[in-house]
């Protein structure tokens, strides 16, 4: 087929590469490669390529005691200890899936999720991880109750990392900046830290400089207006684009109808009722 398009390409007086690709049943790619192949690779297409065994992995050895296990109806879990005891060494997540798709294909065995192992830390080991601290660092609401165990090892944490301290020192001071009524400090908080860790934060204060001002200045705040048009694209994103715009209208309404204390559900449902 190749030899026949290239010798129809060739008859062509107004080479027209639409014409060769209907005329073949062939895409764009596909006409251009095979317009541009010389006789050599034409030739070799006919030539049979040896077939090369893929090298062996360090899984080999254990697929049929595996499927031996599956079959004697062994648990999975026992299996992958077993396996690991005689000898493997490779990644544990390239064992686990062998074993879920061996027992899937084979014997119609569905295992869940993290089925095979998890993860835990020893008792005298307390894990925290980077979220919470920042967690930690930025609660100021005192009604909102802060971690123990993170009050606990703060400073042992802060010892080894100081970054923390940086961080605190660095929040606290934006902070006390945000709730004051001093917006030119603003500027000074902007030349400390601009080469600190935090740059790129700085970074974003500097570019909407003004409006952090405004929120320092005046007491007026655009967060009811987000907070219900955040409220608004949650209950938008629910109804997974099937609803009209009737019915959205009605699932919005009725969020914020809840909280009214002369609200009645059977009321509003008689209404949708009648309409």
């Amino acid at each position: 087929m190749i030899i026949r398009i290239q010798r129809r390409w060739a008859e062509m007086k107004d080479k027209n590469i639409a014409a060769i690709m209907k005329e073949f049943s062939i895409c764009l790619a596909t006409a251009k490669k095979y317009i541009g192949m010389t006789e050599e690779k034409i030739s070799a297409l006919s030539e049979r390529t040896p077939y090369i065994k893929k090298s062996k992995t360090v899984l080999d050895d254990y697929i049929n005691i595996i499927y031996k296990m599956l079959r004697d109806k062994i648990h999975p879990k026992i299996i992958i200890s077993y396996v690991v005891k005689v000898g493997y060494s490779g990644n544990w997540e390239t064992l686990r899936t062998i074993v879920e798709r061996m027992a899937k294909n084979n014997f119609n065995i569905m295992l869940g999720i993290n089925w095979a192992y998890k993860f835990i830390y020893p008792d005298d080991v307390t894990a925290i991880q980077r979220n919470e601290i920042l967690r930690y660092i930025t609660t100021k609401n005192p009604k909102t109750k802060k971690s123990d165990v993170i009050e606990k090892n703060l400073d042992i944490m802060a010892a080894n990392y100081p970054v923390i301290s940086v961080l605190k020192g660095v929040y606290d001071e934006f902070h006390e900046i945000l709730m004051g009524k001093e917006p030119d400090r603003l500027d000074n908080f902007v030349s400390k830290y601009l080469n600190s860790p935090v740059k790129q934060f700085v970074e974003g204060i500097v570019s909407d400089i003004v409006p952090v001002k405004n929120a320092i200045s005046y007491n007026e705040s655009n967060g009811f207006v987000e907070g219900n048009n955040n409220k608004f694209k949650l209950i938008k994103r629910i109804l997974y684009g099937r609803a009209n715009l009737d019915s959205l209208f009605k699932k919005c309404y009725f969020a914020f109808q809840t909280k009214k204390t002369d609200f009645n559900l059977s009321n509003l449902l008689k209404k949708d009722a009648t309409n």
